[in-house]
């Protein structure tokens, strides 16, 4: 009888959780307007700042991608954008200016409650290491 109930209540709760899929909170990530702050916080020179800004554009268009899907597919792109954006600006910013901005996205990641679905970069971005690719 004790096997019984304890395969019943390990049925119903791997049932509950294959079956939900949770949407995760994904905000709008319009950054557009704290582009000059972060260009001030960084010492962009002119050139930087436009490159920037089109990173900053594609991370916007990914997230809300991410904010629109479910499941594997949402964390999938949340991942991309994460990537897409550090490689970005990877190319663009010094070694100095990259790790002041993965300071930023970090606690961006962490203050929303995305961190945790980041693969291996929250490591990264934990420390405040240099991704290469």
């Amino acid at each position: 009888m004790k096997r019984l109930f304890l395969s019943v209540i390990t049925v119903l709760c791997l049932s509950t959780v294959c079956f939900s899929q949770e949407k995760l909170e994904i905000t709008d990530w319009n950054m557009e307007m704290h582009l000059s702050d972060l260009a001030r916080y960084l010492d962009l020179n002119s050139i930087q700042y436009e490159h920037v800004s089109d990173a900053i554009d594609f991370f916007s268009d990914k997230m809300k991608s991410a904010k629109y899907s479910m499941g594997k597919r949402q964390i999938k792109y949340l991942n991309e954008a994460v990537y897409g954006n550090l490689k970005l600006m990877r190319s663009t910013l010094s070694q100095d200016q990259y790790k002041k901005y993965l300071r930023i996205l970090n606690s961006q990641l962490r203050n929303k409650g995305l961190n945790p679905y980041i693969k291996s970069t929250s490591d990264f971005l934990a420390q405040n290491k240099i991704i290469k690719y």
